[in-house]
């Protein structure tokens, strides 16, 4: 009944996904279905300017493709795009705020990356340059992703949740999911608190990027 319970857990966190959980997942790990992105065509036509920076459909497109290949996520145009928004004020108030990190200090880090997972950076070009990626560009993205997480690190406090709190989801949970044999609560109970403390910490990313939407320039095209 425990995998069952999972399931269950996986369902809510898809269900409550916002635009808060990509941008904090894009940075967490390197996986080799970021290889799969296709790249922005030149000349894409531009759909959106947030406070003077501009947004293809090609960066769109990008955004989709990486959605699917990497969490098998279906997004329409509008959520990307809304999410590509969020990025860049993020981004742009990391910068403002000295959080961005360098192309240097990103570099250290994917080299950090490769040596972990034991490869090379030579083995990085190389996938990279099988899918018409550049490694440049594949760095820029990084960098730009890395400094919305450490702007997010400082800004975002870590939640808390009571075990009254984890308690009191359980109990609400078996009541609207009635004829289920759960494991008891104690078996589920750091997980529970995991999945409510992620579920705040998404909320606080999402007033955040209203807020910066509020006073922002944004212009759809």
């Amino acid at each position: 009944m425990l995998k069952k319970l999972d399931r269950v857990i996986i369902n809510i966190k898809q269900r409550k996904r916002v635009v808060g959980i990509a941008i904090i997942a894009a940075v967490a790990v390197l996986t080799a279905t970021l290889l799969l992105i296709a790249i922005a065509p030149p000349g894409s036509k531009v759909v959106a300017i947030v406070n003077g920076e501009a947004i293809t459909t090609g960066e769109v497109t990008k955004l989709r493709a990486k959605a699917y290949e990497s969490y098998r996520t279906q997004m329409s145009d509008e959520e990307a795009l809304e999410q590509l928004i969020a990025e860049a004020l993020l981004y742009q108030e990391a910068e403002q705020q000295g959080y961005a990190l360098s192309m240097n200090e990103a570099e250290q880090e994917l080299e950090a990356r490769m040596t972990s997972a034991n490869k090379t950076m030579e083995d990085l070009t190389e996938e990279l340059a099988k899918f018409g990626f550049s490694y440049e560009e594949y760095l820029q993205d990084l960098q730009r992703q890395l400094s919305i997480n450490s702007y997010l690190n400082y800004t975002i406090q870590v939640p808390e949740v009571t075990k009254l709190e984890a308690m009191m989801f359980y109990e609400d949970y078996k009541q609207q999911h009635p004829g289920v044999d759960y494991p008891p609560f104690e078996q589920l109970e750091s997980r529970i608190i995991a999945l409510l403390k992620q579920q705040k910490q998404q909320n606080a990313i999402n007033l955040l990027i209203d807020e910066l939407k509020d006073k922002a320039d944004i212009q759809y095209k």
